[in-house]
């Protein structure tokens, strides 16, 4: 029976076990699947928004994931690979020291290790949402602010405990401040504050707040969030913060702030680099129209944020998102199956469809569509239902 080893639990990795498996059963080829990650849960990391404006429980154990058993999990920390023996190497994670590598065969390997949060630059000031951690420091910031605010007699003192700086635009951006927003607001009113005294400001170096919306789609966004009191600065980026001065931005301008969110961006792992495989600039795997990494490693695939991938017609590049990953899995899986009995394996398409879809706080979103050059968009609840559905079916929810 062969072997494929997935290393990484996100949701590039999860989506190619369920492929993977999924194509064995429709072929009739059966494949052991075996999934190698150093936490012992997955974490629902597009959910890490909600977790920072009210407490959440984002991780899932594996097995509830595959609950038929028929994906193998194996915990530890892969330090490198022996292609030519076909080995992975890995250590325990949990150990001091990490113990003694240890060796997992494959006959094909998917590196699926994803990517990491852009931390604030140095001396910069605020919270960057990486992790779990820091999700629940921009909470807990956020509620002793608003406490502080309901005893303190200054006006413009009290004001700017109330004010949130999202540093960043995009979706992470919009959610995270529509979240922030939402919460803050029934905080307020439990301490017995004026309901229109928080305030968050998304800045947002871009000229539109989610880049690959339509202008039409993005005027209809931003005139939501102001209904519930989210306004966007475009245009500028946020250089620094402190309590005192608030958050300074590139143009000189001073924006009142208790607490400042860097949501800007993700970086490839950093792990990738010590491998020894061929990558990009920005260190992402090189990859063939088939997933396979370059440099004769035909046995070895990769996917999601760790790889650059391209579509070889159109010269069209995927993005560093959860949907594309997802894409990417569920072709994986066939081209897998592929490689392993000798058929021919089909290239990566780009996915061209025009739509997005964000969460805009507790019970709400907003999804947009562009067909036939129209724009379609689906707000309120409807829309929060459309996002929960995405998010959910991200992480294999029901």
């Amino acid at each position: 029976m062969h072997t494929i080893v997935i290393v990484g639990g996100g949701y590039a990795g999860i989506h190619t076990a369920k492929a993977a498996k999924a194509e064995s059963i429709r072929r009739g080829v059966p494949v052991r699947v075996v999934l190698l990650d150093q936490e012992r849960t997955h974490l629902k990391k597009v959910r890490l928004v909600q977790a920072a404006a009210a407490p959440a429980s984002l991780r899932v154990p594996w097995e509830t994931l595959f609950p038929e058993g028929d994906v193998e999990f194996v915990h530890g920390r892969m330090v490198g690979v022996d292609g030519a023996a076909r080995l992975v190497r890995y250590v325990d994670p949990g150990a001091p020291g990490g113990g003694e590598p240890q060796a997992l065969a494959y006959d094909r390997l998917v590196l699926a290790l994803g990517s990491v949060v852009r931390d604030a630059p140095a001396g910069a000031g605020g919270i960057a949402l990486r992790d779990e951690a820091q999700a629940e420091r921009i909470r807990l910031t956020a509620e002793a602010n608003l406490a502080a605010a309901a005893a303190e007699t200054d006006p413009a003192r009290r004001a700017a405990l109330c004010a949130v700086v999202v540093a960043g635009g995009g979706i992470s951006g919009v959610e995270t401040a529509a979240a922030l927003a939402k919460a803050m607001k029934r905080r307020a009113a439990a301490l017995g504050l004026p309901a229109a005294l928080p305030r968050v400001t998304i800045v947002a170096g871009a000229d539109r707040l989610v880049p690959l919306m339509s202008d039409a789609a993005s005027r209809r966004l931003e005139s939501r969030l102001r209904s519930i009191g989210v306004r966007v600065v475009r245009g500028v980026r946020v250089v620094r913060h402190d309590v005192e001065s608030g958050a300074t931005l590139s143009d000189g301008r001073r924006l009142p702030a208790g607490l400042v969110v860097w949501t800007i961006g993700v970086d490839p792992n950093p792990a990738l680099r010590s491998f020894g495989f061929p990558l990009d600039d920005s260190g992402r795997l090189l990859t063939d129209s088939s997933y396979r990494v370059r440099g004769g490693h035909d046995t070895i695939y990769a996917i999601g944020d760790n790889a650059r991938v391209v579509d070889a017609d159109t010269g069209i590049e995927d993005g560093m998102t959860c949907r594309e990953a997802i894409a990417q899995a569920g072709r994986l899986g066939r081209v897998l199956l592929a490689d392993l009995t000798g058929a021919p394996a089909e290239p990566h398409r780009a996915d061209t469809r025009q739509q997005y879809c964000v969460g805009l706080g507790e019970g709400e979103g907003f999804a947009w569509i562009r067909h036939w050059g129209v724009d379609f968009t689906i707000g309120g609840a409807l829309g929060g239902k459309v996002r929960e559905y995405t998010w959910n079916y991200a992480s294999f929810m029901k």
